[in-house]
């Protein structure tokens, strides 16, 4: 009886030793356990791309650190507004939603959000 030829998952060379082999040496076993899709991975990736291109999208609109732009400006420029890192209350109760150092609020009964850069008094206590 002729033993059937098995081969490394990574690198397809041909495997020798024990029945249950897999991959030929450490490094394609790592390397194919590296590259294999993960789906929670690729959801974190596909969030912080977003929260980049938010950010991005926000510090375009608002070079001087205060500005009030249409919120289908800062649409086009890919902004997704249900995606934030965290958000900041001010004296006023006004919530302030922040991609990083870059913040917005919706402005009441508008199209419009205010941008600002986040300033020292707003960060949290650690």
């Amino acid at each position: 009886m002729q033993k059937e030829t098995r081969y490394c998952l990574y690198c397809n060379e041909a495997l020798q030793g024990r029945s249950d082999k897999q991959f030929c040496n450490a490094y394609c076993k790592s390397a194919y356990h590296n590259n294999k899709p993960n789906a929670a991975e690729a959801y974190i990736r596909k969030i912080n791309k977003q929260l980049r291109t938010n950010r991005s999208a926000l510090r375009t609109a608002c070079p001087l650190g205060k500005a009030t732009v249409r919120k289908d400006f800062l649409s086009k420029l890919g902004m997704d507004f249900t995606h934030y890192t965290h958000t900041w209350k001010s004296s006023k109760d006004n919530l302030y939603y922040f991609c990083y150092d870059y913040g917005y609020l919706h402005l009441e009964d508008s199209e419009k959000v205010l941008i600002i850069q986040q300033q020292n008094y707003m960060k949290r206590e650690e």
